[in-house]
């Protein structure tokens, strides 16, 4: 459900979809981030839309909130998505900036359940790449642990 900006939305979108829907609940604007604690009282999930919200928003408080959302959700147990470009330069390019590939892994060190990418398959030239790209970072984060040394990082 796009734009879930209060629990009555969440509510509503239940109601009209029946009690055995799972509804992901779509946080891209002031008011949903404001109403986080309400909505997440009565959502299934949430997804982080970073594009919208950043339209909203201060670009440069898009991170904190980012961190807030998904701490909070994780905290009650909830699954918390993020989508957005993750991956941008991928739709002209063959491979993601370094940048790129270190908000991915920042984003499931932060704790979130999934990715979504949006326009690096949806208009993108490269989308199967950016596709298999997200998935060498998932894999690489889950394997990773803090005593992974340098030769094993390296490919030594």
């Amino acid at each position: 459900m796009s734009f879930a900006n209060r629990a009555d939305d969440v509510r509503l979108m239940r109601r009209l979809c029946g009690p055995g829907a799972e509804i992901i609940f779509k946080i891209e604007s002031p008011a949903g981030v404001r109403n986080l604690d309400g909505i997440l009282e009565v959502a299934d999930e949430i997804l982080i839309d970073r594009g919208d919200l950043s339209r909203r928003v201060p670009i440069e408080q898009i991170p904190f909130l980012q961190r807030r959302i998904i701490a909070m959700a994780r905290s009650r147990g909830w699954a918390v998505y993020v989508a957005t470009n993750l991956s941008e330069s991928m739709v002209t390019t063959q491979s993601p900036n370094r940048a790129e590939v270190n908000d991915v892994v920042s984003t499931l060190e932060m704790g979130a359940s999934g990715l979504v990418l949006a326009a690096e398959t949806a208009i993108g030239n490269y989308p199967v790449e950016a596709v298999a790209m997200v998935r060498a970072l998932i894999s690489g984060f889950e394997n990773w642990h803090p005593g992974t040394s340098i030769s094993e990082l390296l490919g030594d």
